[in-house]
């Protein structure tokens, strides 16, 4: 991520108007990015930062901010194989660090944020992969609404899939590759479709965007009202 400033956190910064009077900096946007491919969150949250920054330095948040899936790839031990509710249960605490020391000072100072992925893809995991609805839902209550939401529409055989490889894995290989070690016939193009599904889903339920090549694509997700969105306040 483009690091926030840590010099000044406790206090909130300001700008002066016309008169010259301080007055506080307007809290930026947090946008959501979802998918399933790892590498094309990366390249893809940079680009969608870029677009969304306005006058300010473009920022976004990764997944495993907090290195804790890192150190679980060192580690390398055969026997070490979390069920899928402990997978979660990590993403989420990964996903309370971002938010805690990444997402939050920086929208404080009035930067905008890409977080990708952030709620929709982990819901759309475990939704794929067979866990309560309602348990999913009540895990993420921590998590605040996004001002903007996208997602990749991704293809099989994308260029920028053989552009940026394999790459460090994001966690849908990650959870996909710990779960097959403990799990022989887990389908990982079954939960990938299904995953694609939830998020299309959504989209047609207006409370998502596809992602577009075109600036103007991306500002028209700020600017029409999401019905899905009202509704359910």
């Amino acid at each position: 991520m483009a690091k926030p400033e840590k010099k000044n956190r406790k206090k909130k910064p300001t700008k002066k108007n016309k008169r010259g009077a301080a007055e506080p900096v307007p809290r930026g946007l947090l946008v959501a990015l979802d998918g399933t491919s790892g590498a094309i969150l990366r390249c893809e949250a940079e680009r969608l930062a870029r677009l969304c920054r306005g006058a300010a330095a473009p920022a976004w948040s990764l997944w495993d901010a907090s290195n804790t899936f890192y150190e679980m790839r060192m580690a390398k031990a055969k026997d070490f194989t979390p069920t899928l509710r402990a997978l979660m249960l990590l993403y989420a605490s990964d996903l309370l660090f971002r938010l805690r020391w990444e997402i939050e000072p920086t929208l404080e100072e009035g930067r905008s944020v890409v977080a990708a992925p952030y709620v929709e893809s982990a819901l759309a995991f475990g939704a794929a992969a067979g866990l309560p609805k309602e348990w999913l839902e009540e895990l993420f209550l921590f998590a605040p609404k996004p001002d903007a939401s996208f997602r990749l529409k991704e293809k099989k055989k994308s260029k920028e899939r053989k552009k940026n490889g394999a790459g460090d894995p994001g966690f849908v290989e990650f959870f996909c590759a710990s779960l097959a070690r403990q799990y022989p016939g887990w389908d990982v193009a079954g939960v990938r479709a299904r995953m694609l599904q939830y998020l299309k889903d959504l989209e047609e339920q207006d409370r998502i965007h596809t992602l577009g090549k075109k600036p103007h694509q991306i500002k028209r997700a700020f600017t029409e009202p999401r019905r899905a969105l009202a509704s359910s306040k």
